[in-house]
C-alpha cells in the first residue's frame, strides 16, 4: 500500500503493525480449512507469465518484476553436529513503475457504526470522510455503502461512479442517521455481500466503528474467521477504531486476518484524511489475490508461521498476501528444522508467488529456491542481519502485546520493565546487526531496528503517564507538562489504569503499532 502519512496518526508516532506469533499446527493451517485456490495459486505455466531467478547464492535469491520477493535463510551454513534450526524469510515488494495503474476498476464498500455512541461530532466526521473517500475514487469504480447498529442498513448499493451517481451517492450518505446497539459482524458480512455482488475489481472494505462488539459475533476467533473469509475471496479489511472505547483487539484481528490496515483515531476531526489517503492508495495498487506457497523439502520440519494465517497441505505452507501498491512490503517468516546428519548442501524450500498482474492485466508468477550447506567446523554463526531484524520484530509484537495485557491488570512496573528488557535487546541486536549487513542493505535493516525501538519507547511513554494521572487527587486532570514530568516507576493506582483515558490511548496505539510491525 502507498506508504501515506496522516497527519494525527504522524502526531502519535510512527505508523507501525500487528500481532500475535502462530505455532505450529496440524495439516489445515492455524485456522483450519484445507489447501484452497487463492489469487492465481490454481494458474498452469501455459496462463500465467513468469519471470527469471537471479539466484547467485544457494542461501538467498530474488526474483519478480511488477511484485519481487527476496527470500533468504537466516543461517547460509549449520554445523553437522548442531540442531538444524533456522529461519526462511520473504520479503515481497510492490515495484510497479511510473505506467503502472489500476487495470481493473476499484470496488469499495464503506461499513460504518451509526450506534449511539456514534452521536454528535462522530457521525459528521464520518460521514464527511465517506464523502471524501468517494470524491477521491474515479469514475467505473464501483462504491457501496453500509451502515450498522443491531441491524444493517444499505444505504448506497454497489454504483458505479459516474458524473451523476457520485452526486446521489453524497446525498444519501448524508442522511445517515444514529441507531441503538452495535454488531460489528452483521455490518461487515453486508459489506462482503455487496463486495461480491461485482465481480472483476479490486475489492475492498474500509469499516469504522467507536465501541465494542454486543451482538452477534462478539469474539476474537470469530471475527478473525470472517476476515479471513473475506481474504480467501480476495477482499482486504482496514479497520479504523475512532477514540478510545472501541475493541482493538478485534479490530486489529479483522485488518492482519484479511491484509488490511488498522488505524486508531483519537480525534475523530481526523477521519476524513484518513479515509481520503485509503481511496487514493486504491489507485496506486499494482497487483491483486498474492500469495505465496512455500514448499519444505524433505526431511524439512515446519517449526512455526510468525504473524500470518496460513493454509499447510503436507510440506506446503500457503500464505495470502492479497493487494499490494507500489512501494507496499509484506514480509513472511517461518521457522524450521533442517536434517543435518550429513555434510554437503541440503535443500530446504521452494518458493512460488502468484499474483495478478493490474500493470499487465495478466496472472504473473515468480519463483526461487533456497539451501544451505552442512558441514563439520561449519558454525552456523549469527543470524543473517535482515532476517534478525524480522525475528526481532515478531518479539516486539509480542512484547507490546503482552505489556498492554499487564499494564490493563495494574502491572504497571511489570509492564514497563518488559518493555525496558526489549529496548535494551534491540539496542544491541541494532549494533551487531548494522556492522553485519551488506552496504547495499545497511540503512534499510538499521531503520527497521530503529523503528522497534521508536515504538517500544512510545510505549514506555505512553504508559508513563496514565500512571499519575490516574492518582487519586482531587483535581484529575493534567496537562502536557505533567505527562513530561511522570515518574516512569510510580506506583500503579488502585483502579486500572486502563480506565483512564490516557491509558486507554496508549494501549489503542500499542495495538496499532503492533499491526503494522507485523507486515
Amino acid at each position: 500500500m502507498k506508504p501515506t502519512r496522516v497527519a494525527v496518526l504522524a502526531a502519535l508516532g510512527m505508523m507501525l503493525t500487528s500481532v500475535s506469533v502462530y505455532s505450529l499446527t496440524p495439516p489445515g493451517g492455524l485456522h483450519g480449512g484445507g489447501p484452497g485456490p487463492v489469487g492465481t495459486i490454481g494458474a498452469t505455466v501455459d496462463t500465467v507469465a513468469e519471470t527469471s531467478v537471479d539466484q547467485t547464492e544457494i542461501a538467498h535469491f530474488t526474483a519478480g518484476s511488477t511484485l519481487t520477493v527476496d527470500g533468504r535463510l537466516g543461517h547460509p551454513k549449520l554445523a553437522r553436529s548442531g540442531n538444524g534450526e533456522t529461519f526462511v524469510m520473504l520479503e515481497v515488494k510492490g515495484e510497479g513503475s511510473a505506467k503502472a495503474h489500476v487495470a481493473a476498476p476499484v470496488n469499495l464498500a464503506l461499513v460504518i457504526d451509526r450506534s449511539g455512541s456514534m452521536k454528535g461530532t462522530r457521525i459528521r466526521n464520518a460521514i464527511n470522510a465517506a464523502t471524501t473517500a468517494i470524491g477521491r475514487l474515479n469514475e467505473g469504480d464501483t462504491v457501496s455503502v453500509v451502515t450498522f447498529d443491531t441491524q444493517v442498513q444499505v444505504v448506497v448499493p454497489p454504483t458505479v461512479i459516474s458524473s451523476g451517481s457520485r452526486d446521489r451517492m453524497m446525498d444519501d450518505i448524508r442522511r445517515i442517521g444514529l441507531g441503538g446497539d452495535t454488531c460489528i459482524s452483521c455490518g461487515i458480512e453486508q459489506g462482503m455481500s455487496l463486495i461480491e455482488q461485482t465481480p472483476g475489481k479490486v475489492n475492498k472494505m474500509i469499516l469504522l466503528s467507536d465501541g465494542d462488539a454486543n451482538h452477534g459475533v462478539r469474539d476474537v476467533q470469530g471475527f478473525r474467521s470472517i476476515a479471513q473469509r473475506a481474504a480467501s475471496r480476495g477482499m482486504s479489511v482496514t479497520t479504523i477504531g475512532v477514540d478510545v472505547d472501541y475493541n482493538e483487539k478485534i479490530m486489529a484481528a479483522i485488518a492482519q486476518d484479511s491484509n488490511g490496515r488498522h488505524y486508531f483515531v483519537e480525534n475523530d476531526a481526523a477521519l476524513a484524511r484518513v479515509f481520503e489517503a485509503e481511496a487514493e492508495s486504491l489507485t496506486s495498487t499494482v497487483a491483486s489475490g498474492a500469495e505465496v506457497a512455500i514448499d519444505l523439502a524433505p526431511g524439512v520440519e515446519l517449526d512455526r508461521v510468525f504473524d500470518r494465517t496460513f493454509r499447510r497441505s503436507g510440506n506446503r505452507i500457503i500464505v495470502p498476501l492479497g493487494t499490494f501498491g507500489r512501494g507496499d512490503v509484506k514480509t513472511v517468516l517461518i521457522k524450521v528444522k533442517v536434517p543435518a546428519q550429513t555434510d554437503g548442501k541440503v535443500a530446504v524450500a521452494a518458493v512460488d508467488l502468484t499474483y495478478r498482474d493490474l500493470a499487465a492485466g495478466s496472472d504473473s508468477r515468480c519463483a526461487g529456491k533456497l539451501a544451505l550447506e552442512v558441514g563439520d567446523g561449519a558454525g552456523a554463526g549469527d543470524l543473517d542481519p535482515a532476517v534478525s531484524g524480522r525475528v526481532r520484530r515478531s518479539e516486539t509484537v509480542t512484547t507490546l502485546n503482552e505489556a498492554n495485557g499487564l499494564f490493563a491488570q495494574g502491572r504497571v512496573v511489570e509492564a514497563q520493565r518488559k518493555l525496558d528488557q526489549q529496548e535494551k535487546s534491540l539496542r544491541t541486536a541494532a549494533d551487531d546487526a548494522k556492522k553485519a549487513a551488506p552496504a547495499s542493505r545497511a540503512k534499510e535493516i538499521d531503520a527497521d531496528f530503529q523503528n522497534q525501538i521508536a515504538a517500544i519507547g512510545g510505549a514506555n511513554t505512553g504508559f508513563a503517564a496514565p500512571v499519575a494521572a490516574a492518582r487519586p487527587s482531587p483535581a484529575f486532570a493534567q496537562g502536557p507538562g505533567d505527562v513530561a514530568n511522570a515518574s516512569p516507576f510510580a506506583a500503579p493506582p488502585a483502579a486500572p489504569p486502563q480506565e483512564s483515558r490516557a491509558g486507554k490511548s496508549a494501549v489503542k496505539l500499542n495495538q496499532q503499532r503492533a499491526v503494522e510491525l507485523g507486515f
